[in-house]
C-alpha cells in the first residue's frame, strides 16, 4: 500500500508540474492546435492542456478514490496496536499531503484555457451512471445523456473534471476524519491509563465540583476603578495592628508609642530569574524573619522566578521560609521536566495528579467539544431531555459541556434571555439549562498554551509537598486550597501574612485588534493577581480572584466554572520563554563579547520593529473578564481596547521590569518602604530603576525618589524612552551613582538605599505635591560576598545558578540561600534606621496635616 500511495504522489506532483507532456499519442485536434501554435499565433498566453495530461489526470483521481473509498487498510490490523498505528499515521499523512496537491491542481484546471480542447474519440468518464452519479453528483448524473452529444466541449470536460476533484477532496476529507479518530484511539489504547480519555475527562470535571470549588454557587461582576477593594483596604488596617508589637521591636521603640497608623506600609518585591531567583528570595526572606523584619512586611509582590517562592509562603509554608527552604531542598533534586518522575507519579497518585493537570484538561476538553461532529451532539439532544444525563456521564468530551451547563444556576442565566423577546418568560428550569447548554457551545475555546503545562509541572514540583512516612515511605500531600489563590486570604484576612502579589504583563500593540502586522507602537500592560482580586493596574479593572477564568460579558458572567487553577498562574507569571523575538535575541547579545554585539548591531536595526511584537511561543490565553465592560468603553482609547478583545493574552512581567515596582506603586496602596531582592542576570546593566520612574511619571505616583539609579552603565540597545530618561534624570546623578557604585564594588556594601529624589520628577504632573514622604527604595542585588564561606562563589558564573536550571543538589541550594542570607544580615541594621527614618517622616507628616486641619 505504501508503494501505492508513493506512485499516487508522484503522479500528483508530475501533474501540477508538466501539462505538456507528449510521449503518449496525440489527436488530430491537438496537432492542429500545435500547427497553429507554430505559425506564431501566440495571442493566448495561458497554458492549454494535452489530451495525455488530461487521461493522467483523470486517472489519477480514479486511484485516488478508490483509496480513499476503501476501508481495507484499517481493517488489516487490529485497532490499538502498534502496526494500526503506524500505518494511520501513514495514510494520515498521505491523504493531508495529497488533499493539499489537489487544491493546486483546481486551481491549475481553472487556469488553463480549455476553448478549443477535445478528449477526441474517449469519453471523458467510462463509468456506468450509478458510479458518475456517486462520483459527481445526482443533479449532473441526470443530464448525462442530453451532455454526451457534446462531451468533446473543452469547457464541459473542465467543469467536469473539477467535479471529479471536487469529489475526491470530499471522500479524501471524510477519510481523513476517520483516519484522525482512529489514530487517536489507537494512540490513546498505548498510553497508561491515566493518560486516555476516560482519565482526562475526569481531571477536567474536578473543575465543576462544588466541595473543591463553593465559589460555583456564587456570581461574579467586574469592578472598575483605580482604588484598591474594600477587603485589601480592611485588611491593612488588620495587619497595622497585627505588626504593630513586632515593628516596635524591630525599630528599638516601646510599643505603646507607636500608633498603627504610622507604620510604614512595607512590601518586598522579588525579582525574576527562574530557580535562582526562587532560592535567593526565599534566603532573603529567612535572614528578614530571623532579624525580625518579614514580621513587619504588609506586601510581598513577585515577578516571575521569586512568585514561586511567595507562593511557598503562602500554601504549605504558612508563612515560614525555614518550612520552604527544606522542600525546595527536597523538590530541586529531581528535574520537573523528567518524563519518568512525571509517569511515576501520576500512576501512584492518581487523585492528586488528576488535581494538579485539571485545567489543563479542562481546556484540551472544552477544545475538543468544539471540534466534535455537531450531529452526534444534535442526534442525542434531539432524542429527549433524560439522554442529557447519559451525555454527561459519558467519555464524550461533550459530556463536559453539558456538566457546565448543568452547573449554572438559572437564575443567573435569566439576563442572558430577557433581551430575547422571541423566549417566553419566565423560562423553567429546563429550557434555562437546555439555553445554557446552547451558550456554552457558542462561546470560543481559548487556545491550549505549553503555559498551562509548564504550570502544572511547576505546580507538581514546588506546591505538592512531600512528607516523609515511617521508614523510607514518602507520601504525597496536596491540600485542595493550594490549587486556589483565593484560599491564601485565609491567612492574610487575620492580618497574620502579608498579602501576596503576583504579576504578569500584557503584551498592548496599540491597534483595535492587537495585530503585530499592523501595529506602529506597543507596549506592556500590567496585570496582579492577588487573594481578593485579579485584574489591570493600568486600566482600573478588576474581578475577584476565585472568578478568575469565567467568561464574561459586560462585566456579567457567561457560565460557571472553579476558579483557575494556581498552577496555572504559577506558569503565567514565570513564563519567560514567551517573550518576543527581540527579547530572546537580547539574551544572546547580552552574553557574547562586545566585538560579537558590533556584528550583530545592524541585524538588530534592521528587524527592530518586527522583532519585538513577534512571539515565538504563544503566552497563556484566557478568557478576558473585561470583554464588552462597558465603564471601559468610555474611557480612552487604550482602555477601550481591552473591554473590546474576547481573550486576553498575559505573559512573563519581567518582560517589562524585573522588580516589581508597578503595583507597589499604586497611589492608593500607600507603600512605604520597598525592600528589592534583585536577582536578575546582568544586574548592572538593567535598566529596572528608569522603567519603574516612567511608570511612577505616567500613573501619578509623586513620591518616587526621582533619579534614584544603583549603576552607572546604561542598559545594551535602550529604547527611545530609556534613552530619553537618560538624558535627563541621569546626567544630575551620575557622580551619585558613581559613588554608590563604588561602594558595592570595593567596599562591599550589599544594600543600596534611595529615600530622597536625586532628581526633578519629569513631568509638571509629578511634581505637583512634593509634601508627602518620599518612598524609600532599598536595593539588595544578588552578589558575591567576600566574607562568605565560599569568597569565589559567584552566582552570576556559577552554572547551577543559570536562570533554567531546574536540578540542584541540596548543597547547592544551601549555598546560594546562605549567601543571600549573609548579604541581608550584613545591612540589616542600616536597613533597621531607614525604616525607623521611614516611620519617623510619616508620623510626622500625620501630625502636620492634624495640626493644619484644625
Amino acid at each position: 500500500m505504501t508503494s501505492f500511495y508513493n506512485t499516487v504522489s508522484e503522479n500528483l506532483s508530475a501533474l501540477l508540474h508538466d501539462s505538456k507532456d507528449t510521449t503518449a499519442a496525440t489527436t488530430s485536434d491537438t496537432c492542429a492546435e500545435s500547427k497553429d501554435k507554430n505559425t506564431g499565433d501566440n495571442s493566448a498566453s495561458t497554458e492549454a492542456p494535452t489530451n495525455a495530461w488530461y487521461t493522467s489526470v483523470t486517472s489519477t483521481l480514479e486511484s485516488i478514490t478508490s483509496i480513499s473509498s476503501s476501508d481495507e487498510s484499517a481493517k488489516q490490523a487490529d485497532v490499538g496496536s502498534d502496526e494500526a498505528a503506524q500505518k494511520d499515521a501513514e495514510s494520515l499523512t498521505w491523504m493531508t499531503t495529497a488533499r493539499d496537491r489537489l487544491d493546486e491542481l483546481s486551481q491549475k484546471v481553472q487556469g488553463m484555457d480549455w476553448g478549443s480542447f477535445k478528449a477526441g474519440s474517449q469519453k471523458p468518464k467510462e463509468q456506468d451512471d450509478s458510479v458518475l452519479a456517486a462520483n459527481l453528483g445526482a443533479d449532473l448524473a441526470e443530464t448525462t445523456q442530453e451532455k454526451q452529444a457534446d462531451s468533446q466541449s473543452g469547457n464541459w470536460i473542465k467543469e467536469q473534471l473539477l467535479q471529479q476533484i471536487r469529489a475526491a477532496q470530499t471522500q479524501l476529507n471524510q477519510k481523513v476524519d476517520e483516519t484522525k479518530a482512529a489514530l487517536e484511539n489507537a494512540v490513546h489504547s498505548m498510553l497508561p491509563e491515566q493518560l486516555q480519555k476516560p482519565w482526562v475527562t475526569a481531571c477536567a470535571q474536578i473543575c465543576l465540583d462544588q466541595e473543591i470549588h463553593p465559589e460555583l454557587l456564587q456570581s461574579a461582576s467586574v469592578r472598575v476603578g483605580k482604588g484598591i477593594c474594600g477587603q485589601e483596604a480592611d485588611f491593612q488596617i488588620r495587619r497595622a495592628e497585627r505588626i504593630r508589637k513586632h515593628f516596635a521591636e524591630f525599630i528599638g521603640v516601646s510599643e505603646a508609642s507607636v500608633d498603627p497608623r504610622d507604620i510604614p506600609v512595607i512590601a518586598v518585591a522579588g525579582s525574576g530569574g527562574g530557580f535562582r531567583a526562587m532560592v535567593s528570595t526565599i534566603g532573603s526572606y529567612r535572614a528578614m524573619r530571623e532579624a525580625g523584619l518579614a514580621q513587619c512586611v504588609m506586601y510581598d509582590a513577585a515577578v516571575s522566578g521569586s512568585s514561586w517562592a511567595i507562593a511557598g509562603l503562602h500554601t504549605y509554608g504558612h508563612g515560614d521560609p525555614f518550612k520552604v527552604l527544606n522542600s525546595v531542598r527536597e523538590a530541586m533534586q529531581t528535574s520537573m521536566f523528567s518524563t519518568a518522575n512525571l509517569m511515576s507519579f501520576v500512576n501512584n497518585n492518581d487523585n492528586i495528579a488528576k488535581r494538579v493537570f485539571t485545567d489543563m484538561a479542562a481546556r484540551y476538553l472544552l477544545a475538543a467539544a468544539k471540534s466534535e461532529d455537531e450531529n452526534k451532539l444534535a442526534e442525542k439532544d434531539s432524542g429527549s431531555r433524560s439522554m442529557s444525563a447519559d451525555v454527561a456521564n459519558s467519555d464524550s468530551s461533550v459530556g463536559l459541556f453539558t456538566r457546565v451547563a448543568d452547573s449554572i444556576v438559572p437564575d443567573q442565566l435569566k439576563y442572558l434571555y430577557h433581551r430575547d423577546e422571541s423566549l417566553p418568560t419566565p423560562l423553567t428550569v429546563d429550557e434555562l439549562v437546555e439555553a445554557a447548554k446552547n451558550t456554552v457551545k457558542a462561546i470560543s475555546v481559548p487556545p491550549l498554551s505549553i503555559v498551562e503545562l509548564y504550570g502544572a509541572l511547576l505546580f507538581k514540583q514546588l506546591i505538592v509537598q512531600h512528607e516523609k512516612g515511617p521508614g523510607d515511605n514518602s507520601e504525597l500531600n496536596l491540600d485542595p486550597r493550594w490549587m486556589k489563590l483565593s484560599s491564601q486570604r485565609a491567612e492574610v484576612d487575620r492580618g497574620v501574612l502579608p498579602m501576596p502579589i503576583y504579576t504578569a504583563v500584557r503584551h498592548f500593540l496599540g491597534t483595535d485588534d492587537n495585530n503585530p502586522n499592523t501595529s506602529e507602537e506597543h507596549r506592556y500592560q500590567w496585570f496582579e493577581f492577588n487573594p481578593y482580586e485579579v485584574g489591570s493596574i493600568d486600566h482600573g479593572a478588576w474581578m475577584p480572584s476565585w472568578a478568575f477564568g469565567r467568561p464574561m460579558i459586560n462585566g456579567k458572567e457567561q457560565f460557571k466554572i472553579g476558579e483557575t487553577h494556581f498552577g496555572s498562574i504559577m506558569g503565567t507569571v514565570a513564563s519567560a520563554f514567551c517573550a518576543s523575538v527581540k527579547a530572546m535575541v537580547m539574551e544572546i547579545y547580552m552574553a557574547v563579547p562586545g566585538a560579537i554585539r558590533s556584528a550583530m548591531d545592524p541585524v538588530l536595526d534592521r528587524f527592530e520593529r518586527g522583532s519585538e511584537v513577534s512571539h515565538l511561543i504563544p503566552p497563556y490565553t484566557l478568557y478576558n473578564p473585561f470583554y464588552k465592560t462597558k465603564d471601559l468603553s468610555n474611557s480612552d482609547a487604550e482602555l477601550a481596547e481591552l473591554e473590546g478583545a474576547p481573550f486576553l493574552s498575559l505573559m512573563d512581567a519581567g518582560l517589562e521590569n524585573n522588580l516589581p515596582f508597578a503595583p507597589l506603586l499604586r497611589p492608593e496602596r500607600g507603600v512605604d518602604v520597598i525592600i528589592c531582592l534583585d536577582s536578575s542576570a546582568n544586574i548592572d546593566i538593567m535598566p529596572w530603576f528608569a522603567r519603574a520612574e516612567a511608570w511612577a511619571d505616567v500613573h501619578g505616583a509623586e513620591r518616587w525618589p526621582w533619579g534614584a539609579r544603583p549603576w552607572t552603565a546604561d542598559p545594551l540597545r535602550p529604547t527611545k524612552a530609556e534613552i530619553e530618561l537618560s538624558s535627563g534624570a541621569l546626567k544630575s546623578t551620575r557622580q551619585v551613582s558613581k559613588r554608590i557604585e563604588d561602594r558595592v564594588t570595593h567596599r562591599n556594601m550589599r544594600c543600596v538605599i534611595f529615600d530622597h529624589p536625586l532628581a526633578p520628577a519629569p513631568s509638571e504632573a509629578s511634581r505637583k505635591r512634593r509634601m508627602e514622604p518620599t518612598i524609600s527604595v532599598m536595593y539588595l542585588p544578588l552578589l558575591p560576598n567576600p566574607k562568605f564561606r565560599d569568597p569565589n562563589f559567584n552566582p552570576e558564573t556559577a552554572d547551577f545558578c543559570a536562570t533554567f536550571n531546574d536540578k540542584w543538589t541540596a548543597e547547592q541550594v544551601d549555598k546560594l540561600a546562605d549567601l543571600t542570607s549573609l548579604n541581608f544580615s550584613q545591612e540589616v541594621e542600616r536597613i533597621r534606621a531607614a525604616v525607623k527614618r521611614a516611620y519617623e517622616r510619616k508620623r510626622a507628616f500625620r501630625m502636620y496635616r492634624e495640626m493644619e486641619a484644625e
